[in-house]
């Protein structure tokens, strides 16, 4: 079995079958913030491929793409190539890019590594707590942020509207502390899960999204208008 001290060793170890890579294309200039993988992303190697993903299609897009979840199009836009403006507009980035939650994983996996699962649980479920007692669960929340920062580091300069989905996705876009004069960032959306982009008290947030996809992906257009490569 393998020797695991440190939330970095048990990432290495599990990345090996279950990491969903983050998709960002060149042209993606409206970048989500999510938590982490799970079932449905394990399937389909793509951050929100479930009923998550769902409701941000049908917001985005409409009530007729509200059955084809948000990663899976973005996905196939970017392996096929198609230049879809606001897919191509869009990037998709997971604060973790193996699930965080034992339910993900086969019975042996969890059996093997329980107690990393339940610092990890905590971890995910306790976002009001911005440091941690435990060693191993501090570990875990320090890994999140430095790897968090890491990625946005690589946007610096670069026009951007970032958009951390959920409790855990603000809690880790504060803790990575990157900024940028040229970053729009849009507070106070929900995770989708639950329907919650449904509910009335985030409605002006989740219509600053929209507005904002949209507006990225009419630039998007036109520029690829000029090349001469926009898709369908």
């Amino acid at each position: 079995m393998e020797f695991v001290t440190t939330f970095a060793d048990l990432v290495d170890i599990l990345s090996k079958d279950y990491r969903v890579p983050d998709i960002v294309l060149d042209t993606s200039t409206v970048l989500f913030i999510l938590e982490s993988p799970h079932i449905q992303e394990l399937r389909h190697g793509a951050p929100v491929a479930g009923s998550s993903g769902a409701t941000m299609s049908r917001h985005i897009f409409g009530p007729e793409y509200g059955h084809v979840p948000l990663g899976r199009m973005v996905k196939k836009n970017a392996e096929t190539g198609a230049k879809r403006p606001r897919l191509s507009a869009i990037g998709l980035i997971n604060v973790c890019n193996i699930p965080l939650q034992a339910a993900a994983y086969p019975r042996d996996i969890q059996v093997r590594y329980a107690d990393w699962f339940e610092a990890m649980n905590a971890v995910r479920t306790q976002n009001q707590k911005w440091s941690f007692a435990d060693p191993r669960q501090q570990d875990i929340q320090s890994y999140l942020a430095n790897d968090l920062r890491r990625k946005l580091e690589a946007y610096r300069g670069r026009a951007i509207t970032l958009v951390p989905c959920g409790r855990f996705a603000q809690k880790f876009f504060a803790l990575a502390d990157v900024a940028d004069a040229k970053w729009d960032v849009i507070d106070g959306v929900p995770h989708p899960s639950y329907n919650s982009w449904d509910r009335a008290q985030y409605a002006k947030a989740v219509e600053r999204v929209v507005e904002a996809v949209g507006l990225a992906g009419a630039e998007l257009a036109v520029q690829l208008e000029s090349d001469g490569s926009r898709g369908a």
